[in-house]
């Protein structure tokens, strides 16, 4: 598992151990849909670290983040 430091505006928001390194474009969801949701926007790696430092993109939930993220990438032709 892959420690992973969630940013968002300059701010640390948690530390999350995930499975595999995110990608740009890739949802970080938790297991109940009342909980914030992430998009990744960046990720950065360091050399002799284990740990990753994603900067995210927050939402409140799961719908909030279905609407806006489609929206996102429909709307860009982003992804």
């Amino acid at each position: 598992m892959m420690q992973c430091h969630l940013v968002s505006n300059g701010r640390r928001l948690e530390t999350v151990a995930l499975p595999a390194i995110p990608a740009r474009g890739d949802v970080i969801a938790n297991a109940d849909p009342k909980l914030p949701y992430y998009l990744v926007h960046r990720v950065e790696l360091f050399v002799g670290s284990s740990d990753a430092t994603v900067h995210v993109q927050e939402f409140a939930n799961q719908l909030s983040a279905v609407i806006d993220i489609d929206g996102f990438r429909n709307q860009r032709g982003w992804l």
